[in-house]
């Protein structure tokens, strides 16, 4: 993983985003995981959770401008996971 999304995957991960790690397979430097893990974690606020049908672009998220931050960008993979690309 380069520089830039070994920030943002820590970043992310330090504000409780559920994020995936790369060798998972979804593509990209690292995911995102769209699911709610239903265990009352911190990722499953609708702050800091990716949701596909009702928030396409994460507009009501932290989660873009963190990318952002850090010259990358998410792209949908499925209903529940986005991978994480350089823009």
């Amino acid at each position: 993983m380069e520089t830039n999304a070994r920030k943002a995957f820590k970043e992310l991960k330090g504000e409780g985003i559920h994020v995936l790690d790369p060798d998972r397979g979804w593509g990209g430097h690292f995911a995102i995981s769209g699911e709610l893990y239903g265990d009352g974690s911190e990722g499953d606020q609708p702050n800091k959770k990716l949701d596909y049908y009702e928030d396409f672009w994460g507009a009501n998220t932290i989660i873009p401008d963190i990318l952002d931050k850090h010259g990358l960008y998410f792209e949908w993979v499925n209903g529940g996971v986005a991978a994480v690309y350089d823009e």
